[in-house]
Parts: structure tokens; sequence; C-alpha cells
């Protein structure tokens, strides 16, 4: 059975589920008769749990966790925070439990609220640090997870960032958590770590029993269970194999992305946050495919203003020294919700008011973000990029209220890029059915097929019961990414690249090759992955194999050709 969520990355895993119950019971609140007492115990809590965070610290095995060991310990030595929880006990005559609850809930909210991206990261980091100072204060052991002696899955509602401070962590092969995304901290310190991981898997802590054997599959995003013997076997053969890419990869940081027979394409990434910029230079990235402005908006309780976008657009300009960094327009609504964003429940909210469509009927909100673009597309080369096109018409009204916000930033003597690039975004059928119509009027095309195969095969991804029918091999889907890169040959200065999970498939990549892509924008964990398996293909020969793949009729047979082929371009790396 698989079960598909949201990938974090990191590779692939197989090992027994190990059921973690992280939840601290709901308690009363008690009244105590000497305040004095409770104080002296609260500070006793406190101190002792500065002190495992600063062994965790002092033995911690890289930065990222002595970082986050060394902020716990900050914050837990505050004077204003043990004060107040103080002033809680002396007021409420509760227990230490209650002031630690209360306090720690006011100070997530408080950082919750920061227009910090660092800081309103750490608040989703509190409750792991309320937790760990209410299980000592009721005196519950902490998980030893160094014990363990065989390959692990952890399996959890929620896995906390703390459970990954160990040392010792050798037999944790996988991580599946039933909340959770790739941005949270648990997923930052998995990828540090190299863990496989999957996230967003409802019930799954419930599904699983302890003891179990699965297969993880971070970079697809899925695990599956009932494994018999040969797929046991073939997933080993899988891991070996992945192990000696990961191997070869450090090389090709500082290569050019060119394919075998030296064609030069460009393997750019997918940012969203200003905590991910140091990973995507560390690759040598050529550039961001794909920056999704809609982090920035949610997780708050008001719009990001116009300065604050600015100078996180900005800091990315500069930082990429003149490579492109392209910016999608706000993506918001399906199952991208913000409370101060006043979208109505709808029965099918994929195909309702979302992206572009909420824009265009809120021009003053919409030339917020598109004013914060175009005054970074003066540190850099910044492109824009419209989500959910699906006429003509859009393009035109968008473009429309892009000359309004150029206009006001010319009036004010605001410099901005007067001929910045535009672009579209082609993930829905009628774009892509239309391409030709509409290369003229954008600079290049960006194929995000996450939603172009949902929306072409009319199947929810991450609906278990349809999941199967989800494949970057439908012939219908193949057809449409071709029809979308043929409207952009010949056409001089212009492109066509993909942001979608399909720019990273090891088989699709030789498809794409042969199709003429030319720009592949992938998670950073993926960039020199892409780069190493793109250095082996030479794309006369892709040519050829796309050519035979449009001559199938079934995503099995695609699929099953394209295996015969990437094991003789891959040969030891697949």
């Amino acid at each position: 059975m698989k079960y598909l969520g949201n990938k974090v990355g990191n590779g692939l895993a197989l090992g027994k589920v190990c059921i973690l119950n992280t939840k601290i019971p709901k308690l009363e609140t008690k009244k105590v008769e000497d305040s004095n007492k409770e104080k002296e115990a609260l500070k006793n809590v406190i101190e002792s749990v500065s002190k495992d965070y600063e062994t965790l610290e002092t033995t911690a095995t890289t930065n990222e966790i002595r970082q986050l060991c060394n902020f716990y310990k900050i914050l837990l030595n505050s004077k204003a925070l043990i004060t107040s929880m103080e002033e809680v006990i002396d007021k409420e005559k509760c227990d230490k439990i209650t002031a630690i609850t209360e306090v720690m809930k006011r100070k997530e909210e408080e950082l919750s609220l920061v227009d910090n991206d660092y800081l309103k990261m750490r608040s989703k980091d509190i409750e792991d640090v309320t937790n760990k100072l209410i299980r000592k204060a009721l005196g519950i052991k902490e998980i030893d997870l160094s014990s363990l002696t065989e390959d692990t899955i952890l399996v959890s509602e929620e896995i906390s960032p703390s459970i990954l401070l160990a040392n010792n962590l050798d037999h944790i092969k996988g991580i599946v958590s039933e909340i959770g995304g790739k941005t949270s901290h648990v997923a930052i310190l998995a990828s540090t770590l190299g863990i496989p991981s999957v996230f967003g898997i409802k019930e799954i802590s419930k599904t699983l029993t302890d003891g179990e054997f699965i297969y993880v599959n971070g970079d697809e995003g899925y695990i599956e269970t009932n494994l018999t013997t040969t797929k046991i076997n073939n997933i080993k053969e899988k891991i070996k194999k992945e192990a000696l890419l990961k191997a070869s990869l450090i090389a090709m940081k500082d290569k050019a992305s060119l394919t075998k027979d030296n064609k030069s394409l460009e393997i750019t990434a997918n940012a969203g946050e200003l905590s991910e910029l140091d990973k995507l230079l560390e690759v040598n990235i050529d550039g961001i495919g794909l920056f999704r402005t809609e982090f920035l908006f949610l997780n708050r309780s008001i719009p990001p203003t116009e300065d604050y976008l600015f100078s996180i657009y900005k800091t990315f300009a500069e930082k990429l020294n003149g490579k492109p960094l392209i910016i999608r327009t706000l993506d918001i609504g399906g199952d991208k919700k913000c409370s101060y964003i006043d979208i109505k429940e709808e029965k099918n909210p994929f195909l309702g008011y979302r992206a572009i469509r909420y824009c265009l009927d809120n021009k003053e909100f919409f030339k917020v973000s598109l004013r914060a673009i175009l005054r970074a597309s003066n540190y850099g080369n910044v492109k824009i990029m419209y989500p959910m096109i699906s006429s003509l018409e859009e393009i035109y009204r968008a473009n429309e209220i892009l000359d309004e916000a150029k206009k006001e930033l010319a009036d004010k003597n605001i410099p901005f890029d007067k001929d910045i690039k535009l672009g579209i975004m082609v993930e829905i059928p009628s774009t892509a059915v239309m391409a030709d119509l509409l290369i003229d009027e954008v600079d290049f095309f960006s194929i995000g097929t996450n939603d172009l195969i949902q929306y072409t095969v009319a199947v929810d991804r991450l609906n278990p019961t349809v999941s199967n029918l989800y494949s970057f091999y439908n012939p219908g889907v193949i057809r449409l990414i071709k029809n979308t890169i043929d409207a952009v040959k010949d056409k001089k200065d212009k492109f066509v690249g993909m942001c979608g999970e399909m720019a990273a498939d090891p088989l699709a990549i030789i498809l794409l090759v042969g199709l003429g892509l030319q720009e592949f924008s992938v998670n950073v964990s993926m960039v020199l992955k892409v780069k190493k398996l793109i250095s082996m293909i030479d794309s006369k020969e892709a040519s050829k194999i796309a050519k035979h793949v449009l001559t199938l009729k079934t995503a099995k047979e695609i699929e099953q050709y394209l295996d015969i082929k990437a094991k003789e371009i891959y040969k030891e790396y697949y």
C-alpha cells in the first residue's frame, strides 16, 4: 500500500516502524499554597533543561544542531521569561506547569508575528521547548534513540526537533510525520543529517504498527507498506546506487550544467525563504527558477509590507550576483490559506478562486507585491512570473496592473528594470494547448507539473484511492509538455523551464532533455543530483528516445521504456 505525503527529501530508506507518542497529556491547573517553593521548583526545572541543551550543544556534530541548542539555551536563560513565569505563579497561585504553559504560549504567539524569517521559524520550536520543560517537571524520561539496534523509521503525529538532537542516530533511517513541511525546523535538521523524510500523511501514526517494515521515499514524498521480498531487494539495490551517486555529487558543484555532448542547460532551484539562501549558494545554482512568494504571506496575522517583501527579494537578487531570480506572484488559495485574505470556503478550491484570479480582483493588494519585485529588479537579474494562467485575457489584465505599478514607482523616481522579463506558469491544460498563442505575450514559460498533471488526468495526487492514476508518464501529459516546449523553439531570447517534481525525476530528465527543455528548477537538495544525471545524457540520443516515447500509448509502456534507457545511460548510478 502506498501513502502519499509532502516530500522533504534526503533519499530512500527501509526500516522497522517506531511509533513515537510525544504529546503531553492535558493537565489541570493546580493551586499551590507556597508560591516561593513552587518558584524554586520552577527554577530547578529550567536550569536542568538548560544544562541538557548545553550538553547537547557541546557534543553536537553539526552547526545546525549547535545553533538550535544555543537558541533554546538563550531562551531559557532569559530573565524576562523566568520573571514572567514567577509572576504567573504569584498572581494565580498556580503550579509551575501552568506558568510554563501560559508564558511559553505567549512567547510563541509573539515570535509568530515578528517580520523576521529566522525568529518566525523559531516560534514553531517553542512548543518543543515547552514540552521538554513539562516532561522534566513531571519526571517523564526522555526518549533515548541511541539505544536502538535495528534500522528504524520514526513515525509520529508530529516529530519535534529535539528528537533529532541526540548524537547517536545511526539507526534512524527515516522519518514519517502527520504534521509538518519542508520548511519546518525538524525538516531542516533531517536534511542536515541526511535522513529521508515524508511529512503530511494524515492518520499515519494510527495506521502503522510498531515493528512493521516500510519503505520511505523522501525524494518523491511517499511511503510503502506490505513489501514483498522482491520489492525489498529492489529497494536495497536502489539505496546502494543512491549512495554511490551521492558520493559523486560533490565534484559537480563547480562544473557547468552541460549534457554529455556539451549542450548547455540551466539547473536552478526552487526557494521561498531567506533561511534557504546559504544552502542555495553552497551548491552553486544557476539561479532561482521559482521563488514561492506565498511563504512570505503564510503563518502571519497581517499581510507583509511592501518594504519587507522588497528587502527579501533584494537580498536574493544581490546574493545571486546576476544569476536569474524568477519571482512567482502570490499563489494563494486552494491548500494555501491566509487568515487575513478573504477567500470563501469552496467545494473545489483547487479549481476555484486562487492565485492570479484573486490578485486580479484585488488590484491594490496585488500592486504591493509587484512594486516590491520591481524595486528589487534594480539589484539583479529579476523576472516576474504569473501563476495559474488559463487565458490570454488574464495576461493582459495582469500586465495592465503591472504597468500601473511601474508608473507609480517612476512617478516617485524609484529605480527598477524597465525591461523586466515576464513569464507565466503552465499548469493548466488550456495554457499548454494554446502555448503558441501565448508565447508572443511573454518572455518565458515555466511548466508546473504538480498541478498540470492533476488537472490533466483529474486526480488529486494526495488522494491514496486514485493516486495510482497520477503519473509523469501519462501520454496526454507528455504531449502537453511537448506542445509547450515546441511553442518556444525558434523564438529568440525566450525559454521554457520546469519547476514541478517531474524536473528531478531520473527517468523524466532523459525525456525532458530529449524534448528540448532548457531549464530544470528543483529543490536545493536535488540540484547536484540533476546536474550529475544530465551530464551523463547525450542530447541527440535523448531526442531519439523522446520521439519513440511519443509513439507509446500507455504510462506503463513509457515508464518501462525509460527505465531500460536509464540503466544504459546512468549505468552504475541507476
